[in-house]
């Protein structure tokens, strides 16, 4: 399902929510979760840092999706080609304080457009909470502080794709379900080197199979022919 939200039904809470829990837990916009700002005071939201990689961000990223071989050399490399596009990318942690554990993270990247008169578009990507600490508003906090971070670098709407049964989740941040989602698999680079690689070996066995084939072919014409003149002797 592909989720929208124009910026213009923002709410008085995320404008709030962008300055952090304690402004939201006075707040009597739709946030109006007192509680739930209380629960909040034992984490710190802000954007993701050097030091993360050691403080569980791997793992939770893991609860998501298959991180694959992500290595804390590699990690660094995407952080720092990130960190020179502040414009393009924002991604936001979760630190639990007594664990100094990242608990939670979700992703803004900012798409430039020709349309509506060289516009931008906000992409949400790999919004994940730590399952020991949902139920708390952790999501929400994060999603509406990336909708404040996307209007004010020019956003006019904020997009993205989650399974059908996350929705629920996501509507009540204010997104609706807006078009369809449709996805192709590339396979790496690696793995297409690897595919090819193993087509060259299977056509050149079925090769030297088709060759030698052929070869028992003609001797066995070559042999007929030469019984039929009596070229061949009985040995």
């Amino acid at each position: 399902a592909c989720l929208l939200l124009k910026s213009g039904v923002l709410t008085e809470a995320r404008h709030i929510c962008a300055s952090g829990p304690s402004a939201c837990a006075s707040s009597s916009g739709r946030m109006g979760e007192p509680d739930a700002a209380a629960k909040r005071e034992g984490y710190a939201l802000r954007h993701l840092q050097e030091g993360d990689f050691g403080k569980g961000y791997a793992p939770l990223l893991a609860q998501l999706t298959d991180v694959g071989a992500l290595t804390q050399e590699r990690f660094m490399e995407v952080y720092k080609l990130r960190e020179q596009r502040p414009d393009a990318y924002r991604t936001l942690v979760i630190e639990h304080k007594s664990t100094c554990k990242i608990v939670g993270t979700a992703t803004l990247l900012v798409e430039a457009k020709f349309v509506h008169g060289g516009s931008r578009v906000g992409h949400v990507e790999d919004v994940v909470v730590e399952r020991a600490h949902r139920g708390v508003g952790l999501a929400k906090w994060l999603l509406d502080t990336l909708a404040e971070e996307g209007r004010a670098l020019g956003c006019y709407k904020v997009i993205l794709d989650c399974k059908e049964s996350n929705a629920p989740l996501y509507e009540k941040c204010g997104y609706h379900f807006s078009e369809v989602h449709m996805r192709l698999d590339l396979p790496r680079i690696g793995e297409v080197a690897a595919a090819n690689g193993q087509q060259r070996a299977s056509s050149e066995s079925e090769g030297d199979s088709a060759k030698d084939q052929s070869n028992d072919e003609i001797g066995a014409q070559l042999e007929h022919e030469w019984e039929a003149k009596g070229c061949v002797g009985s040995g």
